[in-house]
């Protein structure tokens, strides 16, 4: 099974916002399914074994950085030593918009996802080094997938995900002295209803990416904005 890295640059296509530059690079991420192991609240990964397998494109692009260039990861720590994959990277020069913490926001409404309900936070924190001279850090913010775009959760939060299940999402910036990209990268997957103590679902972490992926090259609006991804593998 292969378990892709997806880049994506987000264009503006509001006249006040900037255009995207072509993508330039592109990860991939080999994936042995019998180091697979599972747990509860979350399946994991165990294994490091997908870090040895980065392939990573161009070293001229800027979008971001290969975290293994400086002993990072593109595995977050879970905890109780279990890990999970960043599968999604948003370039840094995406649409400079979407690159600040409020433009994220808007941007992830805008592909059918918002904040935690009510902001409340119920779990531990997972960690990512993203190869930037931070070391490990904790996930800035969860973002979780609304009923439908533009429902009551775009302002209250997502609480139909935290109940029901569905897709969801971590996030990091790289934005340290030895790799200022200020690209977000993602840890996305799919997950089961609260009953189901959010275990992933089979195949989850592809799941998730890919719905993720979709809606923002699918093209979306929020606010008054407008974008479109493009993205490799």
């Amino acid at each position: 099974m292969l378990a892709r890295v997806l880049v994506v640059g987000i264009a503006a296509l509001s006249a006040a916002a900037a255009a995207l530059s072509p993508i330039e690079a592109a990860s991939r991420l080999a994936n042995d399914s019998s180091n697979i192991k599972y747990r509860t609240p979350d399946d994991v990964y165990r294994t490091t074994k997908l870090d040895k397998t980065v392939v990573v494109g161009s070293e001229s692009h800027k979008g971001w950085v290969s975290p293994l260039h400086n002993n990072g990861s593109m595995m977050d720590l879970a905890g109780g030593g279990l890990r999970e994959p960043i599968n999604v990277i948003i370039r840094g020069d995406s649409d400079p918009y979407i690159m600040s913490d409020h433009g994220l926001l808007d941007y992830v409404r805008s592909i059918g996802f918002s904040f935690e309900c009510l902001h409340l936070h119920g779990g531990g924190y997972q960690y990512a080094n993203l190869g930037d001279g931070n070391g490990y850090q904790p996930q800035l913010v969860e973002y979780r997938e609304l009923m439908f775009p533009g429902s009551p959760g775009v302002f209250v939060g997502s609480c139909w995900e935290t109940l029901a299940g569905g897709n969801h999402f971590r996030v990091w910036r790289q934005n340290g002295t030895q790799a200022d990209t200020g690209a977000w990268f993602l840890a996305v997957s799919k997950e089961e209803d609260l009953l189901q103590h959010h275990t992933i679902v089979p195949n989850g972490y592809d799941i998730g990416r890919d719905l993720l992926v979709k809606a923002a090259t699918d093209g979306s609006q929020f606010a008054g904005r407008s974008w479109k991804a493009d993205a490799t593998v």
